[in-house]
């Protein structure tokens, strides 16, 4: 199945199956859900997400830190979806966009067993870990 990419904003209708992928792949596994947090920040993001057969199976978010700076956050997969490359493939069209607007470096802070997928995608830790959300996670970075 072919993967195609598009940005999209929060009043979008893609917004409401990516809050929902988000919930149901980041939060609900971990007993928290999407209704609980702010998501004002939401607003200033780029949503990436790819889409087959016209259904979100991919997305994430990148948050302008300034200078060309972005962090990747909330990267999921629709769980029927995983492992068929579409991760890969999202973070490496994150990467030409960002490249296209002046973008110059990415940050990420990567849940502990998303560690190696990163890594394979050129991502290096830039930290000690810490707890977020609950979990362990490590900061990765990449130039770009």
């Amino acid at each position: 199945m072919e993967i195609q990419f598009r940005t999209f904003g929060c009043r979008d209708a893609a917004y409401q199956a990516e809050y929902a992928l988000r919930n149901l792949v980041l939060r609900w596994p971990l007993g928290l859900d999407l209704k609980d947090e702010d998501l004002s920040r939401d607003e200033e993001d780029i949503h990436l997400g790819g889409f087959v057969d016209g259904r979100l199976a991919a997305l994430l978010l990148l948050h302008p830190l300034g200078d060309g700076v972005y962090q990747m956050r909330q990267v999921c997969v629709a769980p029927e979806m995983q492992r068929m490359g579409y991760g890969r493939a999202l973070v490496e069209a994150a990467e030409r966009l960002l490249q296209e607007r002046g973008g110059k470096k990415i940050t990420l802070h990567a849940r502990e067993t998303a560690v190696p997928f990163y890594r394979k995608l050129g991502y290096a830790v830039s930290g000690e870990g810490f707890t977020e959300i609950g979990i362990p996670h490590l900061p990765m970075e990449k130039a770009l």
